[in-house]
């Protein structure tokens, strides 16, 4: 036993290792013509197994199709099986401090985390002049780090009255530890060390000044190779829970959110390519003589190019080069002047917003996840009874929504979460719905 200095309530150490492996198994066993590719006789289910069964990824199994008149064929295997394949195991490791002091009126969570996945098993791309198309490896193996505070405050605790304060922040990191053996990208990227929510989608091309470089129909010039536009995992969580008892009444809500990150906002670039878009009728959104987008939609009504695209041009017609990552080689053969072309308006928006860096968008967002009203009544009204208490509670979810955008929910989609997972854009989503309840909550 410990002695604590006196401003401490309860001090707790704590630590956590696990290590899960993976085989090449499944939960479902087929037939051996399944197993082969295809259901050659027409008969027979899957075996399910609380024990899973074997996969076959790694074995020279032959292919059965069905080339020429229905008759099924026999093919040679196109990926090369790896006698020395090792499982795939999934490491963490967490530890933290619980503290309390002042008899629980002040009490703090830390936590640190450090979980490891893979290397997992793949299939690795071969070039076809080997006579194969993948071989089966090792490879990729991700780490995540990250950090939790929660502090909790009880600045008033009476007979009477109570009121609880607690606060949550959290922040995360995945990044690329390993790739394949002798592979130095994964794709055309990502490199070990990198955070593997990197996301690289269209850019335009811009001058040494930062400026869109116009083309000679007067809309901007797209990248021909992806670019880096920022994360799409937020930069950290938050939450605030708040809770006041008044004798029999209870008061509380609830926000939480989160800050950073980046998602395309796939509704405003299909809405704005295809006309739909409210500000192609309205003069927020002015173009580089100061006319709004409604006039100009007018003008291409009436048949007139009169939109004038922000940006420059290449006074002098030096074509731009690039290099392997998409920066321009020739700026210094290159003179610009600032752009006057004419086009018309829906032209330029089929260019300008079908561009993944015109539609991007802040994942940071706030909201009121929950308010509450309750009331318990009294136990002396239960003494003897079946029922020992019952308290009465009015509840509210959803009810307000900060963020870039209100028409897109940015937590309904949740970033990422492998190398191969980037949620760049957001889609067609459900609306979150705002919900009001009544809850009766009975003690027995």
């Amino acid at each position: 036993m410990v002695q604590l200095p006196d401003f401490f309530t309860f001090l707790k150490l704590r630590g956590s290792y696990a290590k899960v492996g993976s085989g090449l198994t499944r939960s479902t066993i087929p037939a051996a013509y399944l197993v082969a590719g295809r259901d050659v006789i027409d008969y027979g289910n899957d075996y399910y197994t609380p024990y899973d069964g074997p996969n076959y990824i790694n074995s020279s199994g032959y292919d059965i199709r069905f080339p020429y008149n229905n008759q099924p064929s026999a093919y040679s295997p196109t990926t090369i099986v790896n006698p020395n394949l090792e499982p795939s195991f999934s490491t963490a490791f967490e530890t933290g401090i619980d503290m309390k002091f002042l008899n629980n009126r002040v009490a703090l969570d830390l936590t640190y985390f450090n979980a490891t996945d893979g290397p997992n098993v793949f299939n690795l791309p071969l070039s076809e002049a080997t006579g194969y198309g993948a071989a089966v490896e090792n490879g990729i193996k991700t780490r995540k780090k990250g950090y939790e505070v929660v502090l909790g405050i009880r600045p008033v605790k009476t007979p009477d009255f109570n009121w609880q304060v607690d606060f949550n922040w959290s922040t995360w990191r995945e990044t690329l530890d390993e790739i394949y053996p002798g592979v130095e990208k994964l794709g055309q990227f990502l490199e070990v060390g990198d955070r593997i929510d990197a996301y690289y989608a269209g850019e335009f091309v811009k001058s040494p000044n930062g400026e869109n470089i116009i083309d000679g129909s007067g809309r901007p010039f797209r990248n021909p190779v992806n670019r880096f536009l920022g994360y799409t995992n937020p930069d950290w969580t938050w939450g605030v829970r708040n809770q006041i008892t008044y004798k029999n009444f209870g008061f509380g809500f609830q926000f939480d959110g989160a800050v950073g990150g980046n998602i395309v906002n796939y509704i405003q670039r299909q809405t704005f390519r295809g006309g739909r878009h409210e500000e192609t009728v309205l003069n927020n959104i002015k173009d580089a003589n100061g006319q709004g987008m409604g006039d100009a939609r007018y003008q291409d009504y009436l048949g007139n190019k009169t939109w004038v695209a922000e940006g420059v041009v290449i006074s002098n017609g030096v074509a731009p080069e690039y290099d392997v990552d998409g920066n321009i080689t020739n700026y210094a053969e290159m003179e610009f002047s600032k752009n006057t072309q004419t086009t018309y308006l829906q032209d330029y928006i089929s260019r300008y917003y079908s561009n993944e860096e015109a539609n991007l968008m802040s994942r940071t967002f706030a909201k009121l996840r929950e308010v509450t009203i309750t009331y318990n009544f009294p136990k002396e009204k239960f003494k003897g009874n079946f029922i020992q208490g019952a308290s009465v509670s009015l509840v509210g979810r959803n009810l307000l929504y900060f963020a870039e955008e209100k028409n897109v929910d940015v937590e309904q989609f949740t970033g990422t979460t492998s190398p191969n997972s980037v949620q760049g854009y957001s889609d067609l989503q459900s609306p979150t719905l705002r919900r009001f309840g009544v809850n009766l909550n009975f003690t027995f």
